[in-house]
């Protein structure tokens, strides 16, 4: 079988959940011995082609149609909540040869424009889920508008002409990462092959490495538990409140350090949370790293030296980052929202908080550190777990039957 996986933007240097799904599937799909390719815009990266570990990555030029659209906001945009146009990507696809089917990772323009492309070469088409579809909240969508407030608009008359209104309903299936989204799209398009098909981890990746040497490294001192949080620099991740539980523990003094690791999609949110920080007086008992390559032995080390594993998103359509910390075998501590409501059970996988409450957190981060039996009996069900459900192997053999059963039924309407 050969496929073409298509999203939005894909560079190393800003590596996020989509990227990393993408990228496992990609490289066991091949290893599987079926073809695949990545097309991207060139968004943060540079316009060509590449080969990377037997993956073909192509990337091309794009536009967002808005007139009096500055350079910082576009920035802005290629980070977080772009909604791009790209002719080249278009033209790549429809001159591609024994293509059986496309998977968009992406919605709205791009997405339309995979529609666009498979009509043209008469294959379907599948869209993921990566970032929610129908629960996304509303302040996380101003906040990704907010870059296009003093535009003009002028993409909207191309929309009516292209019918980009129509991506959704014309994609032949849909896959969905987190549960609760894959229950409403079921029910919003009943004639479609919907499924649900959570991420992946690679699980021996996070086993500890020979040398681990991070403490030393970024001056965190030995005697200090860490609170590792590892997700993009964004409003969206809410790792502010992460910063409030510090200022609580070490009031109580207790040796606490927190380490954030990702890549900054808001300067603004970053500049708050360390003004926060030094509201606080907190500056020696943090470490913000501004993104690790996923192969970067640095992650794999941070994950080895945390102590605890917290992620308090606002919004989560799924929560990657948990599965790399049952896989490094840490406890994990999560807001219940989105994705994560369905992938962690509550006291056996991780626990939960309410994000809106920091003295919630406090108490679920003492009922670990004061329960040594819970703690230990969380890092083994959630190994268990991410070992037997979890694997890429086992995400890919479903994503290849996902496959199977829209090109057959494509075929057979091709038929009638």
């Amino acid at each position: 079988m050969k496929s073409i996986q298509i999203l939005r933007r894909f560079a190393f240097k800003e590596w996020g959940g989509t990227e990393s799904v993408v990228w496992n599937c990609s490289t066991k799909l091949i290893e599987k011995k079926n073809k695949t390719e990545i097309f991207a815009t060139c968004a943060l990266d540079e316009v060509g082609q590449k080969s990377v570990q037997n993956v073909n990555i192509e990337r091309f030029k794009y536009f967002y149609p808005h007139f009096y659209i500055n350079k910082s906001n576009k920035l802005v945009l290629d980070k977080k909540g772009g909604n791009p146009y790209s002719y080249h990507l278009y033209k790549a696809l429809v001159n591609s040869e024994n293509i059986q089917i496309l998977h968009c990772h992406t919605m709205q323009r791009l997405a339309n424009t995979v529609r666009l492309a498979s009509k043209k070469m008469n294959i379907p088409y599948v869209i993921s889920f990566h970032g929610g579809c129908f629960n996304v909240p509303d302040s996380e969508i101003n906040q990704m508008l907010k870059p296009l407030a003093k535009t003009f608009n002028y993409g909207k008359f191309l929309d009516i002409i292209l019918k980009n209104n129509k991506f959704l309903a014309d994609a032949a299936g849909i896959l969905c990462v987190g549960y609760n989204e894959y229950l409403s799209t079921k029910e919003k398009f009943p004639d479609k092959v919907v499924e649900y098909l959570p991420n992946g981890v690679n699980i021996d990746k996070f086993k500890p490495l020979s040398k681990n040497d991070f403490r030393k490294k970024y001056s965190i001192p030995k005697d200090e538990k860490v609170i590792l949080c590892v997700s993009r620099i964004d409003y969206q991740k809410n790792q502010e409140m992460l910063v409030d539980l510090l200022a609580v523990l070490r009031g109580k003094k207790e040796k606490v350090h927190l380490l954030l690791i990702g890549p900054v999609t808001s300067e603004a949110y970053l500049e708050k949370i360390q003004n926060k920080i030094k509201n606080h007086e907190l500056t020696e008992n943090v470490t913000i790293i501004k993104g690790l390559h996923t192969d970067n032995p640095d992650l794999v080390n941070a994950y080895n030296t945390a102590d605890y594993f917290i992620l308090p998103s606002v919004h989560e359509p799924f929560g990657i980052v948990v599965l790399e910390a049952w896989a490094a075998k840490l406890p994990v501590i999560a807001s219940k929202v989105g994705g994560l409501a369905s992938l962690l059970t509550d006291t056996k996988t991780g626990l939960f908080f309410d994000n809106a409450s920091v003295d919630d957190l406090v108490d679920k981060y003492f009922s670990l550190e004061n329960n040594l039996e819970l703690k230990k009996e969380l890092i083994k069900t959630a190994y268990y777990t991410v070992k037997n459900e979890y694997s890429w192997d086992i995400v890919v053999d479903k994503l290849l039957a996902f496959y199977e059963k829209v090109i057959a039924k494509h075929n057979i309407s091709n038929k009638d």
